[in-house]
């Protein structure tokens, strides 16, 4: 995620800069290729880097344009273009001559979101429209928040902790409203939360991170100025735990919630034993969980140092910045899960001794 997030704000500075023009256009066919048709083409294909040059008729602007596309020998640059296929192009301001670049994903990111929706409001219903109002107006607070006044030069851990804070009081007061078993869970939650990027922010400066875990990262320097680039791992840790944590904390609460409700006679020390007990059938699940989102998100950079063993001592292997960088995830994420189980169970009997106290005195008075 990391990774496209920079390639976006690599693409977006260049695209600031130069003078060239993005839009869309439609395959509608393809006319032949270089050693087809032997066309004369302004992309001469060569033996060691490309082999051929495909030509398209494209639609760009209700105008249609005849395209070239250069076929690499090693295929791993390639396209699969083909007639229908709507693609990104792009033209210099100072001719017409129009370019391929990508094929245009918007339609089937589109269609995966309308997928998602849909499910979770016929599973879901009223409250699974509320989970999704809550969880675009977490996507707000990164894309229009979070991402913004870090890009300024404000510290990523203290924007990433408001945004962390602002996320879970919203998502659980939207699903639970303003009761017990809401407070109890945003207390846990922003509790475990907060403790896994400062856990992370520590381990940080003890390990000596330089806050650029990868030789790609390097290049992006220049565009990084300003940034508190060291702070930006403990805050995604932050934001990516927080998400895992937020649930443990509200299943939590809402079962002591049911608990408290069915048996009103137990006193705090039981519902808070009942709440580490739940907590620990849930750890293993979601640390698991969390752990295994965090190897999936680097299966590639994992399957590269399988294949360059042989080449790589242990000692180097683990003194890697981005292998150090995603163990620090793991056990941060994971120990603030192990933190906010204690929490709630804690707030949870707690604010119900509270909660049982006014109600007998609301029979009191009312008697």
């Amino acid at each position: 995620m990391k990774k496209i997030i920079l390639g976006l704000f690599l693409i977006f500075s260049m695209i600031s800069f130069a003078k060239e023009e993005y839009v869309v256009g439609k395959i509608i066919e393809k006319v032949g290729s270089n050693v087809e048709n032997s066309l004369k083409t302004e992309i001469q294909p060569d033996s060691e880097e490309i082999k051929d040059v495909e030509v398209f008729k494209v639609k760009v602007k209700d105008k249609i344009y005849t395209i070239e596309f250069p076929i690499y020998t090693e295929e791993a640059y390639n396209l699969s273009l083909k007639r229908g296929n709507k693609v990104v192009v792009y033209r210099e301001d100072e001719d017409d001559n129009y370019y391929i670049t990508d094929i245009d994903r918007r339609g089937s990111y589109l269609g995966m979101g309308i997928i998602f929706s849909l499910l979770t409001l016929v599973l879901a219903k009223r409250r699974g429209a509320k989970s999704l109002l809550a969880l675009g107006i977490t996507i707000y607070l990164i894309f229009y928040f979070f991402i913004p006044y870090t890009v300024k030069g404000y510290s990523p851990i203290l924007i990433s902790v408001v945004t962390a804070l602002l996320s879970s009081i919203i998502t659980i007061l939207f699903v639970a409203g303003f009761t017990h078993k809401g407070v109890v869970a945003i207390i846990g939650s922003v509790g475990g939360t907060i403790f896994s990027g400062i856990l992370s922010y520590w381990l940080i400066k003890i390990m000596s991170f330089s806050g650029y875990p990868t030789l790609d990262s390097i290049s992006y320097i220049e565009i990084l100025r300003g940034v508190k680039v060291k702070e930006l791992v403990p805050a995604g840790i932050i934001l990516g735990s927080m998400g895992a944590i937020m649930d443990v904390s509200m299943s939590i609460s809402s079962a002591l919630t049911e608990i408290r409700e069915k048996s009103p006679h137990l006193g705090s020390k039981e519902i808070y034993n009942s709440g580490l007990n739940i907590g620990k059938d849930m750890v293993g699940t979601m640390v698991n969980t969390l752990i295994l989102a965090y190897i999936g998100s680097s299966l590639f950079e994992m399957i590269v140092i399988n294949k360059n063993l042989e080449n790589l001592p242990f000692i180097r292997l683990l003194n890697y910045e981005f292998i150090g960088v995603e163990i620090l995830k793991s056990f941060a994420g994971s120990v603030g899960i192990l933190v906010s189980i204690p929490l709630t169970a804690y707030f949870g009997a707690h604010l119900h001794r509270r909660y049982r106290d006014i109600k007998k005195l609301k029979l009191k008075l009312f008697k």
